[in-house]
């Protein structure tokens, strides 16, 4: 029995969200401290974009079986319970789907709540009810009494037989054949408890055999996805032997020269065309990093290769050392560090980006390289060196030499972090490093200088050693070994004197000096590199007056992390974040390829949910505000959601991240230009506000703890700032 009061919207506008449960309560005869505990259909509703939300209808309360209703004069029956149901929260989508399985429909109970205030002010309803989530539970304890009270009986059997169907589902897909007999008993008992008609047991049998033979299809589809492992394992192998083939390859253009030095290393020593560090180079004796006196926990045996006990791990083992940041940037850093694609860290100065970059590099055992970019930069030679004719020598920089280091330590990982990387236009001097870093099939090839002053040293190198040689068993002086002792010797320097054409002992000092110099050239800086498979290469960027935007060619191949000032964070929610860990002060040690291989993106599937949904945002609000959006980037944003769906599965934070990180960046337009949409004429800043209410479909803002990490507040942002600044709309700005 329902109350009799009934509500305006006026009447209640003011009243506190105690105030109106209060109502509702009374209105429903429920005692104020009891839940409010319903039964209903949970169904899946598909959206037009093709995705889907879930609601309960048919909503009945379970202590006195009345159909629900807002005490409400005047609200749009579209808006009614009876009409529309009560929506089911979007973050819980993934265990709802679970709970219905297969199922169009199922019988339920669950607890009701207040909406939060942002939803009932959107939908114009301050009775609004949400379903409390984590209380949905499947009903299977039906009575006769339940079904007697019901007036609509056929629909509560329908969903009865859903309920049967759910519960004893999986426990099909073991038992196949053996279990049905036992399901059949247990339909009798439900028959005999239920008054359940024959026809509807039939039925239920038939269903049965349906799921066996649903059984066999799945066997196919996973038969089809070993496959595909299988395949996906070959690729990986043929890479990996690809990458050893080429590395073998570099490494013979060498060969000679070295071969050449070990034979006389001792030789050159004496002579000083070589130093100490070199000679163990030679010989392999390699000062490499060891982190192996570190004790580090391994990500496969310790935390069983769980990417989101890593993101936990590294958190806290942070929060130890005093360096705090949200777990959605260390979830997000993580996803695109193993993307292999270039990362830019988008912020004011002292917000944090290459703190990251070093924090993180230090939490998983690695090496953070941050080079400092000059406002004079203006061509590749600024990142990588040159090659000086004069000198005979390769200039390298400290970006080159900390990618040979990298390259010497191959089982480290190593983070490059170009630090305020636009104060220079970063296309004058990184477009083509950037163009090799595109290559997904191999490891890209930096060519540093011609293969030809190897092998015109290696030669030079030869004649200077044979004709010392020759000089001094001309003259039977053997003992001289060294070349200061050369030079002291007046007919063995008279005589190189000679052969080597010069006039006097200074031009052979020279002489002595440039070989040298061109022999450590050559030994230190190859004349090309295969790009390391343990580097990733990161850009930090301010934004302010004094630095460069980035071009849409460096827009379209990056990642752009934005972050906001730490003085802005909630301290007590990261805190709460926080697991403890006995293991905190440990550092992670991953494989080089756990960290992810270089490999090629995704294939484009028009039937997958992530391109549809990209697709129908370029073709409605993109292309027509005049953002780019191609084949290579939606690749790129498959990569990322495959990447990031190990570690989070909510799918509709890939959404939200990929809109951050390659759409809003790529957003400077006059949102008062005018453009035709579906034979409409709108400007710009309208268009935005549209793509802006669209995206909350597809977004789920509850899941979402922090305004930075908001597609949807960063739009009302870039919104505001465009109608302060003449609808010029600016990301950046």
């Amino acid at each position: 029995m329902l109350g009799n009061t009934i509500y305006t919207k006026e009447e209640i506008r003011n009243l506190n969200d105690d105030e109106i449960i209060k109502i509702l309560k009374e209105y429903w005869n429920i005692n104020y401290d009891e839940p409010i505990e319903v039964i209903g259909e949970l169904s899946r509703n598909e959206m037009s974009s093709g995705d889907y939300h879930h609601r309960i209808n048919n909503i009945k309360l379970i202590k006195t079986f009345s159909i629900l209703e807002y005490p409400i004069k005047d609200l749009e029956l579209k808006d009614s319970i009876i009409e529309n149901g009560i929506y089911v929260p979007l973050k819980f989508d993934k265990a709802i789907k679970e709970l219905l399985n297969n199922n169009l429909q199922l019988l339920v109970m669950c607890n009701l709540t207040l909406a939060s205030e942002s939803q009932r002010l959107l939908q114009n309803n301050p009775f609004l009810l949400n379903v409390i989530s984590p209380t949905i539970r499947t009903y299977t304890n039906i009575n006769e009494t339940l079904l007697i009270k019901d007036s609509n009986n056929i629909l509560i059997k329908d969903s009865i037989i859903n309920s049967i169907k759910h519960e004893y589902k999986n426990e099909l897909s073991n038992y196949k054949e053996e279990y049905i007999q036992e399901i059949e008993d247990k339909i009798k008992v439900i028959e005999n408890s239920t008054n359940l008609k024959i026809e509807d047991l039939k039925n239920l049998n038939k269903e049965v055999f349906k799921q066996q033979e649903e059984l066999k299809k799945i066997g196919k589809v996973f038969g089809n996805i070993s496959m595909r492992i299988q395949e996906k394992e070959n690729y990986q192998k043929e890479l990996v032997l690809k990458i050893q083939q080429t590395e073998e390859i570099m490494a013979k253009k060498l060969d000679k020269l070295r071969e050449f030095i070990k034979i006389h290393v001792d030789r050159l020593l004496e002579l000083e065309f070589i130093d100490e560090e070199e000679y163990k180079n030679v010989l392999m004796i390699n000062d490499s990093i060891d982190l192996e006196n570190d004790v580090l926990l391994n990500f496969q045996e310790d935390l069983g290769s769980d990417k989101q006990k890593a993101i936990s791990h590294i958190q806290a083992y942070l929060f130890n050392k005093d360096v705090i940041y949200p777990r959605y940037i260390l979830e997000d850093f993580f996803a695109l560090i193993q993307t292999n694609d270039l990362i830019i860290l988008a912020g004011e100065s002292g917000s944090g980006k290459t703190n990251l970059v070093k924090s993180f590099a230090d939490a998983i055992g690695g090496k953070a390289k941050i080079i400092p970019v000059k406002p004079n930069w203006t061509s590749a030679e600024d990142l990588l060196g040159y090659y000086n004719p004069l000198e005979k020598k390769y200039l390298a920089t400290p970006f080159l030499e900390a990618i040979i280091e990298a390259q010497n330590n191959p089982t480290i990982p190593y983070f490059i972090c170009l630090d305020e990387m636009n104060l220079a236009r970063v296309e004058y001097y990184f477009a083509d490093f950037l163009s090799l870093l595109e290559e997904r099939n191999e490891l890209p090839e930096i060519k540093l200088y011609s293969e030809d002053e190897t092998s015109h040293t290696l030669s030079e190198l030869k004649n200077v050693l044979e004709l010392i040689e020759s000089t001094k068993e001309k003259y039977q002086k053997k003992n001289i070994v060294n070349f200061v002792k050369l030079l002291q010797d007046e007919e063995i320097n008279k005589e190189l004197t000679r052969v080597f054409g010069f006039s006097d002992k200074d031009s052979l000092i020279k002489y002595h000096t440039d070989l040298r110099r061109m022999i450590n050239g050559i030994l230190n800086i190859p004349s090309s590199i295969i790009f390391p498979k343990n580097v990733r290469i990161i850009g930090a960027i301010n934004i302010d007056e004094t630095t460069h935007y980035l071009s849409p060619k460096i827009l379209d191949r990056a990642h752009i992390m934005k972050f906001d000032s730490p003085l802005l964070f909630n301290w007590s929610q990261i805190t709460d974040e926080i697991e403890e860990n006995k293991n905190k002060n440990l550092k992670i040690k991953f494989t080089i390829e756990e960290l992810g291989l270089r490999e090629q993106y995704p294939s484009f599937n028009k039937e997958d949910e992530f391109c549809k949904t990209i697709i129908y945002f370029t073709k409605k609000y993109f292309n027509p505000m005049g953002i780019e959006v191609g084949l290579r980037t939606i690749r790129q944003g498959l990569n990322y959601k495959k990447i990031f769906l190990e570690q989070n599965s909510d799918e509709r934070l890939v959404i939200n991240n990929f809109i951050l990180h390659k759409i809003l960046p790529k957003m400077t337009f006059d949102g008062s230009k005018k453009v035709i949409v579906e034979n409409i004429e709108k400007d710009k800043s309208m268009l935005l506000s549209d793509f802006m209410n669209d995206l909350r479909r597809y977004v789920d803002v509850n899941s979402i703890q922090y305004e930075s990490n908001d597609s949807i507040k960063e739009l009302e942002h870039i919104i505001k700032n465009s109608k302060n600044n003449s609808d010029i709309v600016n990301y950046w700005a």
